[in-house]
């Protein structure tokens, strides 16, 4: 199915030899919309990690996400691309989700003034970027 080589193919390079097979394309199965590039890539070196070839689609297509310009999914995605690894990779796909939910985003809140040089910080600081002071506790 793949050409003879000496050495394996990186996983992007057996995915271009799939998506050039017709026979072969089915083998590759979408398992992931990520929220951005960079999770869409964290999410691929977790499955590499495990052993599971994947590739991220549509990380190129960031400046065209939320227009109405194309019809065809631009959120960036991973893929896996071997069927025998789909259940493994679901494992580890379901496993992200439930922790990354756990996972604090930025602080909401106000900004807050520096006690020692004055500056304003934005609230998701703990110290002043300018002096190093650490943020008064608010109780």
């Amino acid at each position: 199915m793949f050409p003879e080589s000496k050495t394996p193919a990186a996983p992007a390079q057996r995915f271009a030899i799939l998506c050039s097979s017709s026979e072969a394309v089915s083998e590759i199965r979408k398992i992931y919309v990520a929220k951005g590039p960079g999770d869409a890539h964290f999410l691929r070196g977790l499955l590499e990690s495990a052993g599971i070839e994947a590739v991220v689609r549509g990380d190129d297509f960031v400046p065209l996400q939320g227009g109405s310009l194309l019809r065809m999914e631009t959120r960036s995605s991973v893929w896996v691309l071997d069927d025998e690894q789909y259940p493994a990779a679901l494992e580890i796909v379901e496993e992200y989700v439930r922790t990354s939910k756990n996972v604090p985003g930025p602080a909401v809140g106000d900004a807050w003034r520096c006690g020692r040089c004055g500056e304003e910080v934005e609230a998701q600081f703990t110290a002043c970027w300018s002096c190093g002071a650490e943020r008064p506790s608010s109780g």
